[in-house]
């Protein structure tokens, strides 16, 4: 009998909104559909291992972003926060947030925060890796291009896993309401020192990929 191919799904949360609100508001496709990337993950990697789409799942996903208080955040920022977070149970991904560092700036009227997330990256690494030593999943999807992960990835294919790295590659840009998005990239050093990497802005702009990007993205239903 073939042996499954395990795959599981980590995601960095603030790379991931970026390359969302990228995608929704640059480029104009809308969300990405949670299932249907997971499936678009699924394909690519049983691609890559050579392995038939009905044995290559994803047996979990994790998604690790910091959370505000609700003296700091905004209520609209709360309601996206809110129905994002129902997308995610939806499609089955756990969940994993931490308080954010909230510093003080000013007070009265001109009281300001300055936030920073804290312990994000840790959790991430230390379940990645944990999950790993437990030989619960063949391959490893990071959603993330911080070089920091670069020993994580080498770390976890010493342990006989692959790792995919799946990023964005996206030039400073500005949106509709001229607010101003920095760049998100990967490490050119985390993309070489991964089993293979997942580029999604060359993926979107290839045509053989119109198919599967039908069913990608989505745009929200107005009113």
């Amino acid at each position: 009998m073939t042996r499954s191919v395990r795959v599981m799904v980590f995601y960095d949360g603030a790379f991931f909104r970026a390359g969302q609100l990228f995608f929704r508001y640059k480029e104009k496709r809308g969300w990405f559909s949670l299932p249907a990337l997971h499936e678009t993950l699924e394909r690519y990697v049983s691609e890559k291992i050579k392995a038939a789409d009905a044995i290559t799942k994803i047996v979990a996903a994790h998604y690790y972003d910091g959370r505000m208080t609700t003296n700091v955040a905004a209520a609209d920022q709360l309601e996206k926060e809110r129905d994002f977070e129902m997308a995610l149970m939806a499609a089955g991904i756990v969940t994993h947030f931490l308080p954010a560092k909230e510093t003080a700036k000013g007070s009265g009227q001109d009281l300001t925060y300055s936030i920073a997330q804290k312990g994000v990256d840790v959790q991430f690494a230390v379940d990645v890796l944990d999950h790993a030593h437990q030989d619960r999943y063949d391959v490893a999807v990071l959603i993330t291009g911080d070089e920091d992960f670069l020993p994580l990835v080498r770390r976890v294919i010493s342990l006989g896993k692959h790792v995919l790295v799946a990023y964005f590659d996206i030039d400073p840009w500005q949106d509709d309401r001229s607010v101003r998005h920095k760049p998100t990239k990967a490490s050119r050093a985390l993309v070489d020192g991964s089993s293979w990497a997942l580029n999604f802005n060359a993926f979107a702009r290839d045509p053989e990929q119109e198919g599967e990007l039908r069913h990608l993205f989505f745009m929200p239903k107005q009113g």
